[in-house]
C-alpha cells in the first residue's frame, strides 16, 4: 500500500486519511487545501466529494462557495451520495447490468415474496404460514399476504446491506442461527433462510454478490485523484470495504464530525485499548440480547446518545488502511464557555460533565441564570402552543437589539420535529404562508410528503377512502368543497351551501341507499340515507312545491311506495341537485368498483378514470396542474411496479388504495433545502448541519427516540452485531448530533402539560437525560420538583395570559400588542359585560320594527342584541353544521315545534280529531323521527302531548272554530310601526276571535301533566303572548264602533289556577262592555303598555336592561314570606333562587351555560350574593316588566 506523503502539511498519495472535528465547518479548511493541492491532470475531469446525506450535499456546495470569497465560485466539481459512487464504479468495471438492480429494492422484492408467500409453500413452514395467511375472507387473506410480503421484502433488504454473510449461508442451504434457540431463531429455517433461496434462484445475483466481485478489481485500479468522504457518521460493512478497497490505490479522505475530542471509541494509536473497548461493547450486545444496552464512560451524554458514531469509529479503526487521524486545531483550545449551550458543547467535546456546572455568578442571582437563553426547554400544552412559543422567541433572536450577539436571521435558522407533519397544519396559521419573502418570519417547508405538496392529492385520497366510511353528508359536501371536484360538475362555493342546507332539509344524513346500510350489519333502513333526501328533492323539484311549509304532505307512487316531497325547491336553485345526483352515481359507482379484484394495472386504470370523471383542474393554475400530472404518473409508475409475472395477480380494493397512498406519503428524492428564510423539516434531513438557532418541537415521551416495528420477524434482533443501525441508537445520535450543530441558541419544546388539568407530562428520553444532568450539575435533587430550572420554562395554556406581559419572569414575553392592551388578571377579577352600552343603543327608536324581531328579543336578549345587533354568531359553525347521523333520540328535537304543527293539522278537521295511534305518513317519511323503535317512542310522547291539547281544548265551552287563520297588525306606537302577523286565531261561537295558545312541556315528567301551569310561564312565553294579543287588540279595537271580543285561549294545566290569562281577558271582557270614552281610555293604556316594552327594547339593545328571562322570573316567583317557619331569610331565599336559575346545577343548565353562551358573553358575571345589587336591579325590573303586562277589568269606580 501506498504511503501518505505530505506536501506543505498537506496529506496526498494513497490511504485513509480522516479529519476529524466538533464542528461541521471546520471540516471545510482541510478539504479546500486537499482539492486545491490534488487537482485530476485532465483540467475537465470533475473532483468527487462524497456527501452523508442529500442535505448535507446541498450545504456543502454552498458552504464551499461561500468559503472561496465573497466571489467564490466551486466548478467541476461532483457531490454525489456514497451509495451513487459505488452503483457507478460497479457499472464502470462490471458492465452495465452490474448497476441499478430494480428487483432486488424492496418495492419491487415484496412482490417476489407476494408471490412465493404462495406458490413455495412445499419449501416453507406451510402450517405456519397457513395459521396466519389461510383465514378470513379472501380479501383480507390477500392484504395479509402483501403485507407480510412487504415486512419480508425490507428486512432482506436491510440483510443485503448489514448481513450479506447469512444471505452466502442460506444460499448454500445452512442456517446462521443454529446456535440460538429463540422464536426468532426458529424463522430462519422455517421461512426466511427457504423464502431467500426461492428468490435467489429466481431473480439472480444481487448487491452483495456484486461488490464481493467489485472489491478485488478496485484493489487493483491504478493510483488517481482523491476520493472526499464529508460528513459521514455511519456507514455499512461493504461501504467501509469499498472505501478501504479504494484506498490501497488513491487518497481516501474521510472529514468526519466528531462530538468528542478525546478517546471515547473513536481512533487511537493505543491498538490493544481499541480491541479491549471493542470486546466490551460485544459483549455487552450479547449479554443485552433483543434489549438496549449502555456502556458509562466519561460523559453519560455520550455514553446514552453516542452509540452510533462511537461504532463508527471503532470501525474506521480496524481499517490497516488508515494512514492519519487528525483532529482540527480548534477542538484542541479550551475556551471559557460563555453561556449555558457553551458549556454542554464544551462538556461533551472534552468528555468533561463537570463543565456543565452553573456558574457562580448565576447559581447567586436567579435573574442572571434566568437570562441565559443560549439553551431553553420549554413545556407546553399543545402543538399550536408550540410553535406560539417559537414564534416569540424567533422574534427575540432575530431582533435588531440583541446586544453582544452576532445578528441572526431567518436562513440561519432550522425548526425540525420527530414528526413534523403533525405541525404542518398549524405552521401557516403562526407564521403565515410559506415563500412569503416579504413576512417577517420568511420560511419554507421540507422533506414533505407529496400528499401535503397540494390539495388534489388530499381529495383524491379522501376519494378513494370514501367506500371504507360510513358516507355521512358532512364528508360528502366537504368533497364537494374541493376545488378541482367542484369544477368539474360546475359548483361555486354558494352552490354548495345550498347542497348542504337542502340535504338537512331533506333529512339526509349517511349511507347511499338501504343496501349500503348492510354493509356496516345494520337494519336496511332507507330513512335518512342519501337516497332517501335525493328522493325527497327531486320530488320536491317535479311537483313544483304543491304541498306548501305548513301543509306537508305524502305521495304514494306507483310502486307502493311512499314519499314526503321537500318544499321550496324550484328554478336556479334546483341546478346544483342534477350536479349533487350526478355525483352520487359515480360514487354508487366506486362503491361498486370497491368490491372488485383486480391486477394493480387495472386498478390504476380504473383511478385514472376516477380522476378524469370527477376531477378538473383550472387551466390556469400551474400548481394544480403539476399535481394532476404528478398523480397520473404515480399512478402509471404504481402500474408497472409488479414484475410481469406478478401483473395478473388480482388485489382487492383496500390494498390497491393503501399502495398509492404510501407512494403519496413518500418523500420525493428530489427536495429543495436551505432556500433562504428558515426551513421547517423533519430531523433526518438536515442532521449534522450548523444553524445559528436551532429548534426541536414534539420531543414527546413514546414518539422520540423511534422504535422500529418488525413483527417479530427480523433475525439481526435475535443476533445483533457491533456496527448494526438501530432505530434508536440512530434517533439518539441525531440527538447528540442536533445539540452539537447549534451555534448560538438551542430550543427544545415538549407537550409538558395537560390541557384538561395542567398534569405534567414527561419529556422524551435524550432530552429528559439532558435535564436530568443539568440538575445534577446544578445541585438539584431528583425529588426536588418545586424548585426552579432557570433553562426550563413552563408555558401558560395561553398566549395572553397576563404572565407573559407583568415582567415578573423574563422567559415569559410577548411580541403581540394586541394581547399586551388586555387587562391584567389583577385588574380583571371578573369578566366584565361584553358590550358597550353606550355605543351600541340606538339613539331613537326605529321608523319600523318588526314584532317577530320584537318578540325575539324578549325570548332570549342576549342572542338578539348580539346576532342582530352586532353580527356576532357563537353558533356560526354549530348553525351550519350539517348532521351526519339520524336521530337517536326517544324525542323530537324542540326546534321543530313539531307538536304544533301537528295539533295545527288535526284542528283542520275538529271536532272529529283524533290523534292517530301511528305517526302520520308526512311525519314518518320526513325525516324528523327517529328510526324504528326509537321512532315508535319519539312518537308516544309527542301524542301524549296532543292528547293533552286536545283534551285541555275540549273542555273550553263555545270552541267549534277549526283550521286556525292569522291577521295582519300594523300599529304606530311612539313613533315606531310595529308590523307583523298574527297566528293562532280561531272565530268564536257569538262573535270575535279566540288566540290560541298551546303550552305542552318540551319533555314530559312522569308525575306531571303534559301541559304547563300557568306559575310556569316565564317571560319568554309571556311577553311574545301579550305583544301579540295586545297589537290585535289595537287594530281590531281602535275605530270600531263596538269592538269583538278577543279572548286569550291558552291550554295550560287546568289543575292550576291562571289569574294573569284570566286578567287578560276580564280586561278584554270589559273594553267589549265599556262605553266610548271606557274603550278610549283603556286603549290608550294599552298603548303606553307597548310604549314602556318598546322603551325597554331600546334600552336592552345596549346590554343595559336587567333582564334574564328566566333567571328574572325566578326572582319574581320567590316569596317574600317563607312556606315553613324556619325557612331562610327572604334576601338569602332570593339569592338562591336566582344563583340556580343563572348558574344551573348539578342536574340541569343555568340561563348563563345556555348553548352557545350569549348570556354570559353580554352580561358578564352575576353577583349572586344576597342582597348584591344585581340581584336588586333584577328583581325591580322583573316587577316592572310583569306590572306592565299584567291587566285586570277596570273597577266601577274608575270606569265612572
Amino acid at each position: 500500500m501506498a504511503k501518505v506523503q505530505h506536501i506543505d502539511g498537506r496529506s496526498v498519495g494513497a490511504g485513509l486519511v480522516v479529519y476529524r472535528a466538533s464542528r461541521l465547518e471546520a471540516l471545510l479548511e482541510p478539504l479546500l487545501e486537499l482539492l486545491d493541492a490534488a487537482p485530476p491532470e485532465d483540467v475537465l475531469t470533475p473532483q468527487t466529494v462524497l456527501a452523508a446525506h442529500p442535505g448535507m450535499r446541498h450545504w456543502l456546495t454552498r458552504a464551499l462557495a461561500k468559503a472561496r470569497g465573497p466571489r467564490g465560485i466551486v466548478a467541476n466539481l461532483e457531490v454525489l451520495l456514497p451509495s451513487s459512487f459505488i452503483d457507478r464504479l460497479a457499472q464502470e468495471m462490471l458492465g452495465r447490468q452490474a448497476v441499478a438492480l430494480p428487483q432486488w429494492r424492496s418495492a419491487q422484492l415484496r412482490w417476489q415474496v407476494f408471490d412465493l408467500l404462495e406458490t413455495a409453500r412445499g419449501e416453507l413452514d406451510a402450517a405456519r404460514l397457513a395459521s396466519y395467511l389461510d383465514h378470513g375472507a379472501p380479501e383480507d387473506r390477500l392484504r395479509r399476504r402483501f403485507e407480510l410480503a412487504d415486512r419480508l421484502a425490507r428486512l432482506y433488504a436491510q440483510y443485503l446491506v448489514y448481513r450479506p454473510d447469512w444471505l452466502r449461508r442460506w444460499e448454500r442451504g445452512e442456517r446462521a442461527l443454529a446456535h440460538l434457540d429463540s422464536p426468532r431463531a426458529r424463522l430462519e429455517g422455517e421461512l426466511i433462510a427457504p423464502l431467500w433461496r426461492a428468490l435467489k434462484q429466481r431473480l439472480g445475483e444481487h448487491r452483495a454478490d456484486i461488490l464481493q466481485r467489485l472489491l478485488p478489481r478496485l484493489r487493483a485500479l491504478p493510483a488517481s485523484t482523491p476520493l472526499h468522504v464529508f460528513g459521514l457518521n455511519h456507514a455499512p460493512p461493504q461501504e467501509l470495504a469499498v472505501l478501504r478497497a479504494l484506498a490501497d490505490s488513491r487518497l481516501v479522505a474521510l472529514y468526519a464530525p466528531d462530538p468528542c475530542r478525546e478517546f471515547w471509541g473513536g481512533l487511537s494509536r493505543d491498538l490493544d485499548a481499541l480491541a479491549a473497548r471493542r470486546a466490551q461493547e460485544a459483549a455487552a450486545i450479547d449479554a443485552a440480547g433483543e434489549g438496549d444496552w449502555f456502556i458509562e464512560q466519561g460523559h453519560p451524554l455520550l455514553a446514552r446518545w453516542g452509540r452510533l458514531g462511537q461504532q463508527f469509529f471503532m470501525a474506521l479503526s480496524e481499517i490497516d488502511a488508515v494512514a492519519e487521524d487528525l483532529r482540527h486545531w480548534q477542538d484542541r483550545r479550551d475556551p471559557e464557555p460563555a453561556n449555558r449551550l457553551q458549556r454542554l458543547q464544551e462538556s461533551l467535546r472534552r468528555l468533561d460533565p463537570g463543565l456543565l456546572r452553573e456558574p457562580l455568578a448565576d447559581a447567586i442571582d436567579e435573574t442572571r441564570a434566568r437570562a441565559d437563553d443560549s439553551l431553553r426547554v420549554h413545556a407546553c400544552h399543545t402543538r399550536l402552543r408550540e410553535l406560539e412559543v417559537l414564534r416569540e422567541v424567533l422574534l427575540d433572536a432575530t431582533g435588531a437589539d440583541r446586544q453582544g450577539e452576532a445578528e441572526l436571521t431567518p436562513g440561519e435558522i432550522v425548526v425540525m420535529a420527530p414528526d413534523i407533519g403533525a405541525y404542518l397544519p398549524l405552521i401557516p396559521a403562526v407564521f403565515g404562508p410559506p415563500g412569503d419573502a416579504r413576512a417577517r418570519l420568511p420560511y419554507h417547508l421540507a422533506d414533505i410528503s407529496t400528499a401535503r405538496s397540494h390539495r388534489l392529492f388530499a381529495a383524491f385520497r379522501r376519494l378513494l377512502a370514501l367506500p371504507a366510511t360510513r358516507l355521512s353528508a358532512p364528508e360528502l359536501v366537504d368533497l364537494l368543497q374541493q376545488p378541482e371536484l367542484a369544477r368539474r360538475f360546475g359548483l361555486d362555493a354558494a352552490a354548495v351551501d345550498s347542497l348542504a342546507d337542502w340535504l338537512q332539509a331533506a333529512g339526509a344524513r349517511w349511507g347511499l341507499d338501504a343496501a349500503f346500510r348492510e354493509r356496516f350489519d345494520l337494519p336496511a333502513l332507507y330513512a335518512h340515507s342519501l337516497a332517501f333526501g335525493m328522493d325527497r328533492l327531486i320530488a320536491g323539484y317535479l311537483i313544483e312545491d304543491a304541498a306548501g311549509e305548513d301543509a306537508p304532505r305524502a305521495l304514494s307512487l306507483g310502486d307502493g311506495s311512499e314519499l314526503a316531497p321537500v318544499s321550496g325547491l324550484h328554478g336556479p336553485e334546483a341546478e346544483p341537485i342534477g350536479a349533487l345526483d350526478a355525483l352520487l352515481q359515480a360514487l354508487q359507482g366506486l362503491f361498486d368498483l370497491a368490491a372488485e379484484t383486480l391486477p394493480l394495472a387495472r386498478w390504476c386504470e380504473r383511478f385514472e378514470a376516477l380522476l378524469d370523471a370527477l376531477f378538473r383542474t383550472d387551466p390556469e393554475d400551474a400548481a394544480a396542474r403539476e399535481a394532476e400530472q404528478l398523480l397520473r404518473q404515480m399512478l402509471q409508475g404504481l402500474a408497472a411496479q409488479p414484475p410481469v409475472a406478478q401483473q395478473a395477480t388480482p388485489l382487492p380494493f383496500a390494498l390497491a388504495r393503501s399502495l398509492l397512498e404510501e407512494a403519496l406519503d413518500a418523500v420525493p428524492e428530489r427536495q429543495a433545502f436551505l432556500l433562504g428564510g428558515m426551513t421547517f423539516c423533519g430531523m433526518v434531513p438536515q442532521r449534522a448541519i450548523p444553524f445559528g438557532l436551532v429548534a426541536v418541537l414534539g420531543l414527546n415521551e413514546g414518539e422520540f427516540p423511534r422504535r422500529g416495528a418488525d413483527g417479530g420477524l427480523d433475525l439481526m434482533r435475535a443476533a445483533p452485531r457491533l456496527y448494526d443501525r438501530e432505530q434508536r441508537s440512530d434517533d439518539r445520535y441525531l440527538f447528540l448530533e442536533t445539540v452539537m450543530s447549534a451555534r448560538q441558541r438551542l430550543h427544545f419544546s415538549y407537550l409538558g402539560r395537560a390541557v384538561k388539568d395542567g398534569a405534567p407530562r414527561n419529556p422524551a428520553a435524550p432530552l429528559a437525560e439532558l435535564l436530568a444532568l443539568l440538575d445534577l450539575h446544578c445541585g438539584i435533587g431528583v425529588d426536588d420538583a418545586q424548585r426552579e430550572r432557570p433553562w426550563v420554562v413552563t408555558h401558560p395554556l395561553q398566549p395572553f395570559d397576563p404572565r407573559y406581559f407583568d415582567g415578573s419572569d423574563p422567559r415569559l414575553f410577548s411580541h403581540t400588542q394586541a394581547y399586551a392592551a388586555l387587562p391584567s388578571r389583577g385588574d380583571l377579577p371578573e369578566l366584565p359585560p361584553f358590550v358597550d352600552s353606550s355605543a351600541c343603543a340606538p339613539a331613537a327608536l326605529p321608523a319600523q320594527l318588526g314584532l317577530r324581531e320584537l318578540q325575539a328579543f324578549w325570548r332570549d336578549p342576549a342572542r338578539q342584541v348580539l346576532v342582530q345587533g352586532l353580527q356576532l354568531h357563537l353558533d356560526a359553525l354549530d348553525a351550519q353544521r350539517l348532521p351526519d347521523s339520524e336521530p337517536l333520540e326517544a324525542e323530537v328535537d324542540a326546534r321543530e315545534r313539531l307538536s304544533d304543527r301537528v295539533f295545527s293539522r288535526l284542528l283542520e278537521r275538529w271536532p272529529q280529531c283524533e290523534v292517530p295511534i301511528e305517526a302520520p305518513a308526512w311525519l314518518r317519511l320526513s325525516g324528523l323521527l327517529p328510526p324504528g323503535r326509537l321512532g315508535q317512542a319519539a312518537w308516544a310522547q309527542e301524542r301524549a302531548k296532543l292528547d293533552a291539547l286536545l283534551s285541555a281544548l275540549r273542555e273550553v265551552e263555545g270552541f267549534d272554530s277549526g283550521a286556525a287563520i292569522s291577521l295582519p297588525v300594523d300599529a304606530s306606537v311612539d313613533g315606531c310601526r310595529l308590523v307583523g302577523e298574527v297566528p293562532g286565531l280561531h272565530a268564536r261561537a257569538g262573535g270575535g276571535h279566540w288566540l290560541l295558545r298551546g303550552f305542552a312541556r318540551t319533555r314530559l315528567k312522569n308525575d306531571a301533566s303534559a301541559l304547563l301551569a300557568e306559575d310556569e310561564l316565564d317571560f319568554r312565553r309571556r311577553v311574545p303572548l301579550f305583544l301579540d294579543w295586545a297589537l290585535l287588540r289595537l287594530a281590531t279595537a281602535q275605530g270600531a264602533a263596538q269592538p269583538e271580543p278577543l279572548r286569550v285561549l291558552a291550554l295550560l294545566d287546568r289543575d292550576a289556577a291562571s289569574p294573569w290569562i284570566d286578567g287578560l281577558n276580564a280586561w278584554d271582557a270589559a273594553l267589549c262592555a265599556g262605553d266610548a270614552s271606557t274603550r278610549d281610555r283603556m286603549l290608550h293604556d294599552l298603548v303606553q303598555r307597548l310604549t314602556q316594552l318598546l322603551a325597554f327594547w331600546r334600552e336592552g339593545q345596549g346590554g343595559r336592561l336587567p333582564y334574564l328571562p328566566r333567571t328574572s322570573w325566578a326572582a319574581l316567583c320567590e316569596p317574600v314570606e317563607g312556606k315553613r317557619a324556619d325557612s331562610a331569610p327572604y334576601p338569602e331565599r332570593l339569592a338562591n333562587s336566582v344563583s340556580s336559575a343563572w348558574s344551573g346545577g348539578d342536574q340541569f343548565a343555568g340561563e348563563a351555560d345556555y348553548g352557545p353562551g350569549y348570556a354570559r358573553l353580554l352580561f358578564g358575571a352575576l353577583d349572586t350574593e344576597a342582597d348584591s345589587e344585581d340581584i336588586a336591579r333584577l328583581l325591580d325590573f322583573a316587577q316592572r316588566l310583569l306590572a306592565c303586562i299584567t291587566l285586570e277589568a277596570p273597577s266601577l269606580k274608575s270606569a265612572a
